[in-house]
């Protein structure tokens, strides 16, 4: 099967809305960096749909992962690891000449070698 838009489009995707103090709403895809919002609820709903079907074009010409609904409940972007204290010293000092903090570092190193 291949995953084109008419296919992401096509998945139960769960929407949330928030109604601000100034009567406006801003809308979200669940589990996605997929922002939009409007005047009205319908308006929100209108340009929430429109934004989805932008991000996944988005991803699909640049070629990068779509998180589908369902595969989104254990991602929360923490990954923790064990390693010797020699190698921690190492990323440590490494960082620090980087001006950055491990976590950023080895985020880094993994988006180099994996994508």
């Amino acid at each position: 099967m291949t995953k084109d838009l008419q296919y992401y489009l096509s998945l139960p995707w769960k929407f949330e809305f928030t109604k601000h103090p100034d009567g406006k709403y801003s809308a979200r895809v669940e589990g996605l960096s997929c922002y939009s919002g409007g005047d009205t609820l319908e308006e929100a709903s209108k340009e929430i749909q429109e934004a989805l079907e932008f991000y996944i074009e988005s991803c699909l010409e640049d070629n990068l992962p779509i998180i589908e609904p369902g595969e989104q409940r254990n991602i929360n972007g923490r990954i923790s690891i064990r390693t010797s204290k020699t190698t921690h010293l190492k990323l440590l000092k490494l960082a620090e000449q980087e001006n950055v903090s491990v976590s950023h570092l080895i985020n880094d190193a993994i988006i180099k070698q994996y994508g």
